[in-house]
């Protein structure tokens, strides 16, 4: 099953064409290029080479996987360290004060659900801003500081914003929308 995909520096299948065998023949070497880079992180921590900001907050890296509509893999990474997963060799990490968090986004016809994982917070340090096509989460508490900026594929309204917080988790729905439909006049065929 072949496919074409758009070109991006992040991209695993930027190569154009891949198929399904291409993602488990090469997942096992991009791993171990992954493992390389986060050695090099635990090396520089330990011989005190990290950069400033990174000796008062722990590394924090991760990555989710879920297969888009389009059906290509959707990697999504979360955390304070700023990395591309497979970078150039010299080029350094940076280790931010605040965490990414891990994020799930939904998208229905009429709604879009976005779930975001912020342990250890108070629901009154959460600060949502809803615009009609971003949704910003920031939270700066002491101990936590979370930030997630989610460019949105649909407009929505503003003002239908819900959200929920339980547990560590943040549940945002928000309501697209209605799009005009296109107006016109209907010909008849002679």
């Amino acid at each position: 099953m072949d496919r074409k995909r758009k070109d991006s520096i992040d991209d695993w299948f930027r190569s154009g064409d891949w198929n399904i065998e291409d993602i488990f023949n090469n997942l096992d070497s991009e791993f171990q290029k992954m493992r390389k880079q986060m050695d090099g992180l635990m090396r520089d921590a330990v011989e005190g080479t990290i950069p400033d900001n990174a000796n008062k907050n722990p590394f924090v890296f991760g990555f989710s996987v879920k297969t888009g509509p389009d059906g290509f893999p959707i990697f999504e990474e979360f955390g304070n360290t700023r990395i591309r997963p497979f970078r150039s060799k010299g080029e350094e990490p940076v280790v931010d004060t605040s965490r990414e968090p891990l994020t799930d986004i939904n998208e229905s016809d009429d709604q879009i659900a976005i779930t975001v994982e912020l342990p250890g917070v108070n629901k009154e340090d959460i600060d949502i801003n809803v615009m009609e096509d971003k949704v910003e989460v920031n939270v700066k508490t002491e101990s936590r500081k979370y930030f997630k900026s989610i460019d949105l594929k649909s407009i929505v309204e503003t003002e239908s914003s819900k959200a929920t917080y339980t547990n560590g988790i943040l549940d945002l729905v928000l309501t697209k929308k209605e799009s005009e439909k296109p107006k016109g006049t209907k010909v008849k065929v002679d």
